[in-house]
C-alpha cells in the first residue's frame, strides 16, 4: 500500500551553494533560506558560472544548478538542469557508490531539454562525500528512506504531483522500492539494466563463464570462478566474478592490477549493502505494480542478464509497461549508447 510522504518535508529549508570549483578548492559556500523565499530564489542568478539561465523561451524558466539539500539526517548534493515547467526526472545511479553528477552534459543533454533532470550523489559518494556527514550503518532501508525523502522534496519544491524516476543497475533496487510503496508519486519508473533476481543472474553468469573457460582450457578462469559464491562472501569473490565478466565483455579493465585494488576499496564500503539489495526476487515480491514501468536492457549485459528482465517484464502486471532491448549494448547503457538511451526515453516514454 502506498505511504504518504512525511509532512515535515513541506517545511524543510533548502540550502543553495555557490561552488567556485569543487574539485580544485574543496570549498563550499552555503546560504540558507526559509521556504517562503523559494519563489524569490528561483528568479535570482546564483550558483557558480551563472548557473541560473534567466532567458525565457516559450515562457519557461531554466535552471542549471548545483545544490545541497537536507535528506533524512544528512546534507546531500544534487545537480539540476532543465525547465521548471517540464516534468521532473530523478536519476538513481548504480553501484552502489557510482556518481554521474559530473556528466550532465555528456549523458543527459537531450533529456534536460525535455525534463527537469535531477542527478544525486548518495551518501559517501561524489560531492556528498565531501560534506562531513556522519556515517550511520549502511542498510537498504536507509537508502530507501533517502530516496523517498528526496522525491518528496523535489515534488514539494517544484509544485509537482508526480515525477519520472529512472534507475541504473543497483539504482533500480531503490526504484522498485518506490514503485512498490509510492506509485502515486511516479509518472513512470524506467529500469535500466535492472536488478530483478540478481542472485540467480550472478549464478547464471558464472555458470556461463565456467563453461566457456572449460571449453577454452582456461585453467586460471576455472580455478578463480570456482571460488565464487553468491551472495559474495568477500572482495576476492566479487573480484573474480567481475574480472572474468569484464574480460567477457571486452573491457580491458578486468586485466589490470588497478582493477583489483578498486574492487577491494569499493567492497570495504559497499559490498554488504550490495549483497543485501541483490537478495530480492521481484518475480515473487513484486508481481504487480500500480504505475507504468519501462525496461531498457542490453543484450550483451553479463552483470544483470537481460533474459531475466525480459521474463519479468512478460509476467509483470502493470497499467502500462514497455521493453526496449539494445542489441549492441552491455550493462552501462547510459554511458555506452547515450544518444539512443535519451531518444528512447523522450520518444517512446515521455511522448508516447
Amino acid at each position: 500500500m502506498a505511504k504518504e510522504i512525511p509532512s515535515h518535508l513541506c517545511k524543510q529549508q533548502i540550502e543553495r551553494i555557490q561552488i567556485p570549483d569543487l574539485k580544485k578548492t574543496g570549498q563550499i559556500f552555503e546560504m540558507k533560506y526559509p521556504l517562503f523565499l523559494l519563489l524569490f530564489l528561483l528568479i535570482l542568478p546564483f550558483g557558480y558560472g551563472n548557473t541560473l539561465d534567466r532567458t525565457r523561451t516559450a515562457d519557461t524558466l531554466k535552471l542549471d544548478t548545483h545544490e545541497i539539500v537536507p535528506i533524512s539526517d544528512s546534507r546531500q548534493y544534487i545537480r539540476i538542469k532543465g525547465s521548471v515547467e517540464n516534468p521532473v526526472l530523478l536519476f538513481l545511479s548504480g553501484g552502489p557508490g557510482d556518481t554521474v553528477t559530473g556528466s550532465m552534459k555528456q549523458m543527459f543533454s537531450k533529456l534536460s531539454e525535455e525534463f527537469l533532470v535531477v542527478l544525486w550523489d548518495i551518501r559517501s559518494t561524489g560531492e556528498t562525500a565531501k560534506l562531513g556527514n556522519s556515517k550511520p550503518e549502511f542498510t537498504q532501508e536507509l537508502f530507501e528512506r533517502d530516496t523517498r525523502e528526496l522525491t518528496g522534496y523535489l515534488l514539494n519544491r517544484f509544485g509537482k504531483e508526480k515525477l519520472y524516476l529512472a534507475g541504473l543497475s543497483w539504482g533500480t533496487v531503490l526504484g522498485f522500492y518506490m514503485v512498490e510503496h509510492h506509485p502515486e508519486l511516479l509518472h513512470a519508473f524506467i529500469a535500466v539494466s535492472p536488478i530483478i533476481d540478481q542472485v540467480r543472474s550472478e549464478k547464471m553468469s558464472i555458470e556461463l563463464l565456467m563453461k566457456e573457460a572449460g571449453a577454452e582450457n582456461n585453467e586460471t578462469a576455472v580455478s578463480e570462478l570456482s571460488l565464487v559464491e553468491v551472495p559474495f562472501k568477500n572482495a576476492d569473490q566479487l573480484y573474480y566474478s567481475r574480472k572474468w565478466i569484464f574480460i567477457k565483455e571486452g573491457n580491458s579493465l578486468g586485466k589490470k592490477k588497478s582493477f583489483k585494488k578498486y574492487v577491494y576499496n569499493w567492497s570495504a564500503t559497499w559490498l554488504e549493502l550490495f549483497n543485501e539489495g541483490i537478495q530480492t526476487n521481484l518475480f515473487e515480491s513484486l508481481p504487480a505494480v500500480e504505475c507504468p514501468v519501462y525496461f531498457i536492457v542490453g543484450k550483451n549485459d553479463y552483470r544483470t542478464l537481460y533474459t531475466l528482465a525480459e521474463a519479468y517484464y512478460k509476467d509483470l502486471k502493470a497499467p502500462v509497461k514497455g521493453f526496449f532491448l539494445f542489441e549492441n549494448s552491455g550493462h552501462l547503457i547510459p554511458y555506452q549508447d547515450r544518444a539512443r538511451f535519451q531518444k528512447t526515453i523522450i520518444d517512446s516514454i515521455l511522448k508516447k
